[in-house]
């Protein structure tokens, strides 16, 4: 029998992988799979916290002016999952079973005023972006953490009616704002889908990114170039997806088909029809 400690790792790692909008799917599955419930009980809340903040789950709420994600750079208090919401500088508790934002309050927080002025301006063309390029289901959330800015994207897909889940996150750590100043903003960023009619298919795909900014002498065209560079970053990267797609398709799945039968002759099909009728016609029965 395995010991405790082995099945929590267990259960942490099945939950851990549950792909989009999944998670209560995979945790049904899980507890039908083992004899101890309460040690996945025990393992959830912690679990799935960790999930969120891997998978920046979007948050949308009447308690909350405009959506946001649940980060690690957003986490004021873990342990009372207590969240910060920058744009309308609110706090936020969140039910990480029941999914729903319970109380909101006025933060207490307090950063460098330089900071919030860059953030607010990274935040304006961030805003952008997404109408542009995620406008039905993404949200982007620009966080002050550790004296820079990281941007988060997040965008998740649900269609269980059609038997399919995704989700596209990024994010970028960007430099405090200095005129005049070449910096590295450096990003990461993470396609998953789900297909799963009659089957289990998932892409898993992520890139890492090293950009080199030119920041403007004036805060508004530093922000504007941070996120055309952003931009044509990610872009180039879906581009090269969709293409190395196609030629998966066309190329890779049609070198999977055996190219000859095991005899490692050709099928002449001609042939074949002809000893049917032969047969048929020498035995009327075989053709009952």
């Amino acid at each position: 029998m395995p010991t405790e400690d082995v099945v929590r790792r267990v259960y942490t790692n099945l939950l851990s992988q549950a792909p989009p909008g999944e998670f209560n799917a995979v945790f049904d599955d899980v507890r039908n799979l083992h004899e101890h419930p309460a040690l996945l009980d025990e393992q959830t809340e912690t679990t799935l916290t960790t999930y969120n903040h891997a998978n920046f789950l979007p948050v949308q709420s009447p308690e909350l002016p405009r959506p946001t994600v649940l980060s690690v750079y957003n986490v004021v208090n873990q342990a009372e999952q207590l969240y910060l919401e920058p744009n309308s500088n609110l706090t936020f508790n969140w039910d990480p079973i029941k999914r729903v934002v319970t109380s909101t309050h006025k933060s207490t927080l307090s950063f460098d005023p330089e900071l919030v002025a860059w953030r607010d301006a990274v935040q304006k063309e961030l805003d952008l972006y997404i109408d542009d390029h995620f406008h039905k289901n993404g949200v982007g959330s620009v966080f002050i953490h550790e004296g820079k800015l990281v941007l988060v994207i997040s965008s998740h897909k649900y269609m269980r009616r059609n038997y399919y889940a995704g989700r596209w996150i990024s994010n970028w750590s960007i430099p405090a704002y200095k005129k005049t100043t070449q910096v590295t903003v450096e990003g990461h960023a993470n396609v998953l889908n789900h297909y799963y009619e009659e089957g289990n298919v998932q892409m898993n795909s992520s890139k890492d990114f090293v950009l080199n900014v030119a920041y403007a002498a004036e805060i508004t065209a530093a922000a504007k170039e941070v996120l055309k560079s952003i931009c044509e970053a990610e872009s180039a990267w879906e581009a090269n997806l969709h293409e190395k797609f196609t030629n998966f398709s066309e190329t890779t799945f049609k070198l999977l088909r055996r190219a000859l039968p095991v005899t490692r002759t050709k099928m002449d099909w001609v042939k074949a029809h002809a000893y049917r009728m032969t047969k048929d016609i020498n035995d009327p029965k075989s053709s009952q």
